[in-house]
């Protein structure tokens, strides 16, 4: 699978997975790489407020969507992720 993401005002990049959780982790570590700047206090916002929210809906709507074959996208803020089978 793959999953790619734009991150608003810094980038874009995807990553070959074997999984969600996989997945999850790699849009985890972009936003860590995108924001890792920020003091702790921000960035544990940005992870908790953004993150959050994108992450379990990967890991339910995402595999949902990937299992069947289909494409999955969301958007939270200014991130948007798209899970491909």
């Amino acid at each position: 699978m793959r999953i790619t993401w734009a991150i608003e005002g810094k980038g874009a990049g995807g990553a070959e997975v074997p999984d969600v959780e996989a997945a999850g982790r790699a849009l985890s570590a972009a936003l860590r790489g995108a924001y890792g700047h920020l003091g702790p206090d921000a960035l544990g916002t940005v992870l908790t407020s953004v993150l959050g929210p994108l992450r379990a809906s990967l890991v339910t709507d995402g595999r949902f969507a990937v299992e069947r074959g289909q494409e999955w996208s969301a958007r939270n803020g200014g991130i948007f992720v798209t899970l491909y089978p």
